[in-house]
């Protein structure tokens, strides 16, 4: 694994670096996907495939025309890019389906600016996505015409601005009113403007998405040419390095890359894992709609997928159902994030993974990240449950809330500094500002370097504080579902007098009594220091609250903390 360099700086600030350095290309994410010699694909590869039915498929070639045509579209029909680029927000909301990435470099092309919908939105959300963005056209799948009339509505657009996109039977793209639609065989073509310039790449903006809501109303991220390249290309110095190495030193070549999309392009995992790094490795995707857990199983097997990154709650559920058998042997490559994982649940997945000769690698990173800022180098493993270490031309610290370096051992907020931070919130100078301190991005996340590792333990905003200590929930969470009768559980912080909270887990069993409150406790309490109890008690639940890419929606869990009451808090 790549050491870490430390250095601290005269004024005390302890920076976390890679040794390595990246010369990253001055050019537009199209143009190094389309049309450089780094891109791996093939005009021939296909690039991505219905699941269901994968002689649907985009070859490279084929989502170049494709793209172009609903560039053409887009410009001439609905004015997108027409005042310029970067200016006309395209809001799509759309379940998971093989002409997402032409649309995506169709938006893009045309001078627009892609920004995903959560397909679990109802018409409000999906109307205050519209309304934050300033957008005046939408995308739909089929799937979300009902839904998509009513946002529009709500929005204020005509059903000539809403698009409805089909993969299957037939390529389709047409308004929702049927007035105007691509003509996906022979249709007049527009291709993307090439940009060289390193200002303009950097101040461009491509990408917009917004953060996952779990502690506030979702802010919209913004991503430029300059953070999309450099996430692309960065970590691919080194993984093509090993590869050639491993294949001269007489290792057999790792197999051409499968996934299968099971995780929402809301999320910056869906867009980059799907809509562009596969593509960049000449990779293929295999789209399901939305993931569901027998054909999530069934293609795996059937597809032969080799690698994948999916959530925590996902990788649990292999570690933990009898349904996982063979599945998953032909994974080489499995990478988790969105949150922490332990080094228990890791390695109990890893027994599922490539006949348990997989290691499943952490990465760390958010939305305003474009991504990861650390990830497991190429050949390299850790079982430890550690995020892995920095990328290259990235920067980290770890700080107190007075924002001065800890020492290592200690726990602190990471701050990030680097080609993949945003260059901030749209049309949101506030939420901005208050987000960067100095050159540095704060990422609400808290962390502890153990010998020379990072160790994620919680959000900044969740950590429970019980008479000036700080209970992580997610430490609390992660020994729970170590319990073979606990399938998920969640720990967040019940006020009581005098300012303080304790922790309350809310617990979903494998079978229905299976253990009881005080079982619980116990099983804590063998375990942790005294004001880590759950002095807030235990509630069964049938289900945890979580949004669409997996993550504990611990806010829903407060509201409901509330309605019940803390009549079994006690100090």
């Amino acid at each position: 694994m790549s050491a870490l360099t430390t250095s601290i700086t005269k004024d005390g600030m302890r920076i976390y670096r890679n040794p390595n350095t990246v010369d990253i290309p001055n050019v537009d994410l199209p143009t190094l996907l389309f049309d450089t010699e780094h891109c791996l694909a093939e005009e021939n590869t296909p690039l991505h495939l219905s699941a269901a039915n994968p002689d649907i498929h985009l070859t490279k070639a084929t989502l170049r025309i494709l793209a172009e045509r609903i560039a053409h579209f887009l410009r001439e029909s609905l004015a997108i890019g027409a005042e310029g680029p970067y200016k006309d927000v395209v809001v799509v909301c759309s379940s998971g389906q093989p002409a997402v990435p032409a649309l995506f470099y169709g938006i893009i092309a045309a001078g627009g600016v892609f920004s995903a919908a959560s397909p679990s939105y109802t018409p409000e959300e999906l109307a205050r996505q519209i309304n934050q963005g300033k957008s005046r056209t939408l995308v739909i799948s089929a799937d979300k015409i009902d839904v998509g009339k009513k946002a529009a509505r709500l929005a204020g657009l005509a059903l000539d601005r809403v698009i409805v996109l089909n993969s299957e039977p037939k390529w389709k793209v047409r308004t929702l009113d049927e007035g105007k639609s691509v003509d996906v065989d022979n249709g007049p073509r527009l291709a993307w403007r090439r940009v060289t310039d390193p200002e303009e790449l950097k101040r461009s903006l491509i990408v917009l998405l917004y953060s996952s809501g779990t502690t506030g109303v979702p802010k919209g991220v913004m991503l430029s040419h300059y953070n999309l390249v450099a996430q692309l290309y960065i970590p691919s110095v080194q993984a093509r390095a090993h590869v050639v190495a491993a294949i001269e030193a007489g290792e057999p070549a790792p197999s051409p890359f499968r996934t299968l999309a099971h995780l929402p392009i809301a999320h910056i995992a869906g867009v980059f894992g799907y809509l562009i790094s596969p593509m960049f490795s000449g990779g293929a995707v295999y789209w399901m709609p939305k993931f569901s857990w027998t054909p999530f199983l069934q293609y795996f097997k059937k597809l032969q997928i080799t690698g994948f990154y999916t959530v925590p709650s996902i990788f649990l559920r292999i570690a933990k159902s009898a349904d996982v058998t063979d599945q998953f042997d032909t994974v080489e490559v499995a990478i988790t994030g969105a949150a922490p994982m332990d080094a228990e649940l890791q390695q109990a997945a890893n027994a599922k993974l490539g006949k348990g000769k997989t290691r499943i690698s952490q990465t760390w990173g958010l939305s305003e990240t474009t991504g990861a800022v650390t990830a497991m180098p190429r050949g390299a493993s850790d079982i430890t449950g550690s995020i892995s270490p920095v990328l290259p031309n990235m920067e980290v610290r770890c700080v107190d809330d007075d924002f001065k370096d800890v020492s290592p051992g200690q726990p602190g907020e990471l701050l990030v500094r680097g080609p993949f931070v945003t260059n901030g919130y749209f049309n949101n100078p506030e939420a901005t500002q208050s987000t960067f301190h100095d050159e540095w991005f704060c990422t609400g996340d808290i962390a502890i370097d153990r010998n020379g590792k990072f160790y994620v333990v919680d959000r900044k905003k969740e950590l429970i504080k019980y008479k000036g200590l700080q209970v992580a929930p997610a430490e609390l969470e992660n020994h729970l579902i170590t319990h073979n009768d606990i399938l998920e559980a969640a720990v967040v912080g019940i006020p009581i007098e005098g300012g303080s909270e304790v922790p309350r887990a809310y617990v979903v069993l494998r079978s229905t009594g299976a253990l009881s409150e005080d079982d619980i406790k116990q099983f804590i309490k063998d375990h942790f220091a005294d004001y880590k109890q759950l002095r807030g008690g235990v509630r069964f639940v049938d289900e945890l609250p979580k949004n669409a890419v997996g993550k504990i929606l611990r806010r829903d869990l407060r509201e409901r903390a509330k309605k019940e009451g803390d009549t079994r808090a006690k100090l």
